[in-house]
């Protein structure tokens, strides 16, 4: 093996994203550290499997859902290249793992790579359960006769920028400049928001800031 290709495995092996190489019988070749991991195999198991574990859903990144079926068999078929789709992945331990699955041909190979997303995931689901929990409560606050307005914005409005700002993909110190404030006060910003949102996090507060209507969806 030459000193390229064994730098190219390295560096293959220490990334966060899932690389598998499959051969046109759909045979794995070649599988990195993090698509072992992912997958909850060895490489060693990985190489010369045809078949990869079953998804227990699997949906287009719209919500849609889909045939369980990776996108490299179909990327194999079609000779082109796969949207990316979301699979759910059954652990030993009963839990799911959520990856971000997509497939590109590369000669008579298919190249699939995977992306844990897990986190973001569960943030979203979290970030849904409390705009509901949220808009059951502006429900009964419309009904209570105590003359408030259902859907009355709770944020400031430079929180509301703020977090208009985090939901069109924004980070804080771009947020900061824009705005000629300081990272310091963008974060403050954000504790207030999150806070008045019933959010744990900033990813839950943008979401259920969208949800509420408070601010436009990216």
């Amino acid at each position: 093996m030459s000193d390229s290709t064994l730098t190219a495995a390295a560096a293959l092996d220490a990334i966060d994203e899932g690389v598998l190489v499959q051969d046109s019988e759909t045979q794995v070749v070649y599988a990195n550290r993090a698509a072992g991991e992912l997958l909850g195999l060895d490489r060693d198991q990985l190489r010369g499997r045809s078949e990869l574990p079953t998804p227990c859903e699997c949906l287009s990144e719209s919500g849609e859902t889909l045939p369980d079926r990776w996108p490299g068999v179909d990327a194999l078929r079609t000779g082109r290249p796969q949207r990316p789709r979301v699979m759910g992945l059954p652990r030993p331990d009963g839990r799911v793992r959520w990856v971000r699955v997509s497939a590109r041909p590369i000669g008579r190979s298919v190249l699939t790579s995977l992306l844990d997303v897990t986190a973001l995931r569960r943030a979203e689901a979290d970030a849904a359960t409390l705009a509901l929990r949220l808009g059951n409560g502006k429900e009964k606050e419309k009904g209570n006769g105590n003359g408030q307005k259902a859907g009355t914005g709770v944020l400031s409005p430079r929180e509301h920028q703020v977090v208009e700002l985090l939901a069109s993909g924004s980070t804080g110190e771009q947020v900061a400049e824009q705005l000629g404030i300081s990272p310091a006060t963008v974060r403050v910003h954000v504790r207030n928001a999150t806070g008045k949102l019933g959010a744990n996090t900033r990813t839950q507060a943008v979401a259920i800031a969208v949800a509420r209507g408070e601010v436009a969806a990216p």
